[in-house]
């Protein structure tokens, strides 16, 4: 589909945005659909971001943004509204603009749910052990799966800040999720880190645990599999690999951004 006068923005914001991979599958999205939208990465410095806000609210054709590092915050502090867990974790990836209004929600861990429930691996009253759980893929996950009834959470962080941050939105919104501890073995394991982006990294998990386990599933997006979809594999054990988490990421996207 051409770009026309009548074509909608939808910007993707970051700094750096050399490496997102959203703009060619959601242009591919928007032209299967039929919708008249392109998406085109920005790169704005964080000194600058609020500038872009006040540029997205008059705008006439920009009808939200994505928004990935390191702007989530910061997005979330710009909204006139957002969702309830948005809110819980502070943090916003998906901007819609009405009548000059932004509306923010955060689909992160949305995302990883709607791959694991395509493998038809049940989340509700399950176990799932998230290494990285502190951080903004992992939170967001935790919170999701909480959400969806998870039983139990193994909460996997080395950082003594987001470790806090993460235990502390279980204590506020989640009390009666069970916080379990490691090395306790869950049937769902999620890599929320950037470990194996190279081929040198060590698994995130060890081979009992990724053999013991009914999914496992990776948040770094490669050309190729990691190590641990790849491992998981050769266990017989169902994955769900960042490709996969990022495909669905553009559904529940899209569905925000076009209610």
């Amino acid at each position: 589909m051409p770009i026309t006068g009548t074509t909608q923005i939808f910007p993707i914001i970051g700094n750096p945005v050399s490496g997102v991979f959203s703009p060619p599958a959601f242009n591919l999205l928007f032209k299967k659909k039929g919708l008249d939208i392109v998406m085109v990465p920005v790169e704005i410095p964080a000194a600058a971001v609020s500038t872009f806000w006040d540029l997205l609210r008059s705008s006439g054709n920009m009808i939200g943004c994505s928004v990935t590092y390191p702007h989530k915050q910061a997005a979330f502090a710009a909204m006139d509204d957002c969702t309830p867990r948005a809110a819980r974790l502070g943090a916003v990836n998906t901007v819609r603009c009405e009548n000059g209004r932004l509306i923010g929600d955060a689909t992160d861990g949305l995302a990883m749910c709607a791959a694991i429930d395509a493998t038809g691996v049940p989340i509700k009253n399950g176990a799932a052990h998230i290494l990285g759980a502190g951080g903004g893929a992992g939170i967001a996950i935790v919170d999701a799966l909480c959400e969806r009834g998870i039983g139990e959470v193994i909460l996997d962080e080395t950082d003594p800040a987001r470790a806090q941050s993460v235990r502390g939105l279980l204590a506020q919104f989640w009390p009666d999720v069970t916080v379990g501890e490691v090395p306790k073995q869950a049937s769902i394991l999620i890599n929320a880190t950037t470990l194996g982006k190279s081929r040198s990294d060590a698994l995130p998990f060890s081979d009992q645990a990724i053999k013991s386990a009914a999914l496992v599933c990776d948040v770094v997006t490669r050309e190729t599999p990691t190590q641990l979809c790849e491992t998981a594999v050769s266990c017989n054990v169902p994955s769900v690999s960042g490709h996969q988490m990022g495909q669905r990421q553009l559904d529940v996207q899209l569905d925000f951004l076009l209610p």
